[in-house]
């Protein structure tokens, strides 16, 4: 009985997360003028969408890349190689994808536990430091697309920035870690010190971030990761809503941004299209033009004249329907264009998964050492 009380309210959440995210595609679906975006779907040619799925797959290489920078020693012990780390990015990614509340994120520490016998605590900090470091890259990238300065400056920026954070952030966290054990050694001197499991807990994150984390060739695998991944996004939803390059990318990088949110749906449903339309529509956004007009240079009002208007006949006799209607506000396509590209991001995530398991056979995992 205790045990059932327990779960109750972890079944609460997870079904209000579920609640929420049909909730939310259902108001996508209804307010998406799905006639307009597709004619914007069919105006990009096959090969566009064929090179945008081949680019999204290769974000998860360079993230299994990454991983194995970061874990080389071990997995040479082990006798793996760099498929093992592109089933753990994969799988991990399928969790993040199906599960709510980002709680697919436990995954790669269960399954760094269970197939490389990494203990909880480390594989746990290694997962935080690749938010971090993403976090790091984005901000970075974010800047640098957002900054009124020319290209060549943007690039030297970025350039300059994830250099100096490669090389600070380890020396940083060195330091803190020495003052953390000083510190914790303090409070075990005396025994009245105030904060003494603080300072040990900080001593032992600290001692985690201070192992090796891949060093600099994780670090570009990062960055290459994420500058692929922005590009991509942001040319697909640039053709669809009508933005110049630089707001389809500035969108794009919003979309991330927003995705890191603990609190979400599944899939991010909602919440990345949210993140989309903030970062398109942001002052700083850049025009980079690729010769499409772009439709949100001056939006028309959506007043209740033009909401009226639905199901009137328009000049050529013809009625009109509640999503051409909603069509002539560009906000609502460039909503349908983030769900549209969301849509295929979470299937190039699941359908990668599945072949590569379908194809590759799983090597026996070695036990999990306590």
């Amino acid at each position: 009985m205790p045990e059932a009380r327990r779960g109750l309210p972890r079944a609460w959440v997870v079904g209000l997360s579920l609640g929420a995210g049909a909730l939310m595609l259902a108001v996508l679906v209804v307010f998406t003028p799905w006639r307009l975006l597709a004619t914007r779907v069919v105006s990009i040619p096959p090969w566009g969408w064929l090179a945008a799925t081949l680019g999204m797959s290769a974000t998860y290489a360079l993230r299994a890349g990454r991983l194995r920078a970061e874990w080389r020693e071990r997995l040479t012990a082990l006798g793996l190689d760099y498929r093992e780390c592109l089933r753990i990015t994969l799988m991990h990614n399928a969790a993040v994808n199906l599960l709510p509340m980002r709680s697919g994120e436990a995954s790669y520490a269960f399954l760094l536990h269970r197939r490389w016998g990494v203990g909880l605590g480390e594989a746990a900090a290694s997962l935080l430091w690749l938010r971090l470091q993403d976090a790091m890259v984005l901000g970075v990238l974010g800047l640098a697309i957002l900054l009124p300065l020319p290209l060549g400056a943007r690039l030297g920026f970025a350039v300059a920035a994830i250099l100096a954070a490669a090389t600070l952030v380890p020396r940083l966290v060195r330091w803190f870690h020495v003052h953390a054990r000083w510190r914790r050694a303090r409070t075990h001197a005396h025994p009245g010190a105030a904060g003494r499991k603080a300072w040990h807990l900080l001593a032992k994150l600290a001692g985690a971030f201070r192992a090796s984390r891949g060093g600099r060739s994780a670090w570009g695998f990062a960055v290459a990761n994420w500058v692929l991944k922005l590009g991509v996004v942001g040319a697909l939803i640039a053709p669809l809503a009508g933005l110049h390059l630089g707001a389809g990318i500035s969108g794009a990088l919003g979309g991330e941004l927003a995705a890191v949110l603990p609190l979400q749906a599944p899939a991010g449903v909602g919440t990345y299209e949210a993140g989309v339309v903030l970062g398109a529509r942001s002052p700083g956004a850049p025009r980079f033009n690729t010769g499409a007009p772009e439709v949100l240079a001056a939006p028309p009002p959506f007043t209740p004249a033009l909401a009226a208007s639905a199901g009137r006949p328009d000049n050529a006799g013809r009625s009109m329907a509640p999503a051409d209607a909603a069509a002539a506000d560009p906000r609502t396509l460039l909503v349908g264009a983030a769900l549209a590209v969301h849509a295929l991001m979470v299937l190039v995530a699941l359908a990668t998964a599945l072949v590569f398991s379908l194809i590759m056979r799983a090597d026996p995992a070695p036990e999990s050492r306590p």
